[in-house]
This record gives C-alpha cells, structure tokens and sequence, in this order.
C-alpha cells in the first residue's frame, strides 16, 4: 500500500472518530436538557376507580337521580369520589331501602385502613330532604357478588313481654303471629338490621316502651 493512501485512511479514521465524540457529546446535551421528572408529570395519569353502593330510604318511596360527576364524601376516611356517570337510585320497596351500584373515580384517597367500614354522603344534597335518608359504601374487591347460601332463621313472637327484651340480628326476621303485650316499666330493644314482619291482624299493645336505633348503612325493616 501506498504512503498516500495509509494517509488517506489515517484522515478518514480520524474524521470518524471525531464525527462519533461529536455525536456524543450532542445527545448528551440534549439529554441533560430534558428533565424526566416533568415528562413523566405531563403524562396523563391512570384514573383510580371503585365501585361504590349507594342506597336510597326516602319514606316516601321516590327514586333519586344523580348528574355525572356528583361528588361523595367519606365520613370515616375523609376520601372524595365522583361519579362517572349519572344514576338513578330506585325508592325504597317493602321496607327494603332501593340502591345501585356505580362506578366512581378517586378524586382524594383516604385511610385505606378505615375504607371497609366508611359511610359515604352525598354534599350536594345536604339542603333536600334526601340527604338523611341517602348514603353508600364502597364495594370492597374481596366481596362477593353473590351471598353464600344458608339456612333461613326465622323467629316467631307472640305473647306477653314481662321483661325487658333483645331483638338481636343472629335471630332475624321476628315474625308476630300473633299480638305482643309490653307491659308496664317493660322496654323492648330492636338492634340495628333487624327485620319485623307482622302477619295479618297482628300488632303491639304497648304500656312499656319500645327502642329501635337503626342505622343509614344498616336500617331497622318492619313490613
């Protein structure tokens, strides 16, 4: 080989070189400029979703329709949701509240811990008559959609109530079949859940007193 072509291929060599560190160098910079903490930031971000039930009591049986968006609040946690779409909650049927199940979106994530046993309200309707008579819960992944199956236990009631009295949950539905006398400084206590079915003809005779303290996530149902 020739010495005009070695250093023909030495300068080629050479151009190559620096066309390479100079390529480097440019990316690097350009690299340096773009700060990943605001790319990623500008991202658009996953939406969190839940689901959420929400009830509706109203005595008069009326249904109640909520907009796209309606803000609910946790009482226990301190999360806000929206809705993602509107609903219309169904009245109340039988002594049996009406409900619906939505799908809602994360607005501010409260204390994961307390979300298994939050009351979520519904601000916007803190000046109608539904507010008291209106509330939800969040569906929890590990629910299941349908209930076991298991053996019905009814409790049939009647008679003369000398003393005072439970009602508890474990042994619900009291069906009176038959009237029930309470008699004088003689209290009957309802807890919260229980349901009261009175057949046809039957009621209370009432000289004591009766107490039910039924709860928005777990009334007291008489038919």
């Amino acid at each position: 080989m020739s010495f005009k072509k070695i250093i023909i291929l030495i300068c080629i060599a050479c151009g190559c070189f620096y066309f390479i560190n100079e390529e480097k160098t440019f990316f690097s910079e350009v690299f340096d400029k773009i700060n990943l903490e605001d790319l990623f930031a500008s991202l658009p971000k996953k939406e969190e979703e839940k689901n959420i039930k929400i009830y509706n009591s109203y005595p008069s049986g009326e249904s109640l329709t909520l907009k796209e968006d309606t803000k609910l609040l946790s009482k226990t946690d301190g999360a806000v949701y929206k809705l993602k779409d509107a609903v219309t909650i169904p009245g109340i049927y039988n002594g049996e509240p009406g409900e619906a199940e939505v799908k809602v979106v994360v607005i501010e994530k409260g204390d994961a811990s307390k979300e298994e046993k939050a009351i979520i309200t519904i601000p916007g309707l803190n000046k109608t008559d539904y507010f008291e008579t209106t509330w939800g819960k969040v569906v929890l992944e590990e629910e299941e959609t349908i209930p076991e199956s298991k053996e019905e236990i009814s409790t049939f009631v009647n008679g003369i109530i000398k003393r005072d009295t439970f009602w508890d949950l474990k042994n619900s539905p009291y069906i009176i079949d038959g009237n029930i006398f309470i008699g004088e400084n003689v209290t009957l206590f309802i807890e919260a859940g229980v349901e009261v079915i009175f057949n046809e003809g039957c009621g209370f005779i009432i000289e004591g007193e009766i107490r039910m303290v039924g709860e928005k996530i777990n009334p007291i149902k008489i038919r």
